[in-house]
């Protein structure tokens, strides 16, 4: 691996375990095996290395679920992104836990909204098609539980049963999968 990508690897995971402020560069530069002035080298300062994860994480977040919301049927879309963090979180947990930890900075929110933006149009689209009365208050309801799920993945075991349940509980609501029935 190169230096650039090994520094950013370990930031990211060292960030997202210790918390931003809580991770010294020189702490980043030891795990990774280098300098710290090579951090330097590439980033000018630890801000600017956390604003390039935060900026390249949403894009490779992005290509790597190209076309996943490009349904035409509305409900599949909905199940879709009923999935989605559960497909986030499983792939890029680090990720999700340094974007739950400093969601209240500007540079996190910012790109958390850009992302998440065309997923609420598509959503307001699919529940205008479906006939719901208030679709873009149907889409807001819905994110805001994708946000609290995908905050609460990143804090318990990956096949927590209630959280398990809790998507289906979901897709149920939407008349998209059967319940689950209690053990």
């Amino acid at each position: 691996m190169k230096s650039q990508k090994k520094i950013e690897v370990t930031a990211l995971r060292l960030f997202a375990e210790r918390g931003f402020t809580q991770t010294p560069t020189a702490l980043i530069a030891k795990e990774a095996g280098f300098s710290e002035p090579l951090i330097f080298k590439y980033y000018k300062s630890k801000d600017q290395l956390l604003e390039y994860l935060i900026k390249t994480g949403y894009r490779r977040i992005t290509e790597q679920n190209r076309g996943m919301l490009t349904e035409e049927d509305p409900r599949a879309l909905i199940e879709k992104v009923i999935d989605l963090p559960y497909k986030l979180v499983e792939d890029e947990r680090d990720f999700w836990r340094l974007q739950a930890q400093l969601m209240d900075k500007e540079l996190i929110s910012k790109n958390y909204q850009k992302f998440i933006h065309p997923v609420f149009e598509l959503l307001a689209k699919a529940f205008t098609r479906l006939g719901y009365s208030q679709p873009e208050l149907e889409t807001y309801h819905l994110l805001l539980l994708i946000e609290g799920l995908w905050k609460k993945l990143i804090q318990v075991p990956e096949q927590d049963h209630y959280l398990l349940e809790m998507k289906n509980y979901m897709k149920s609501k939407y008349n998209l999968a059967p319940m689950l029935s209690k053990p």
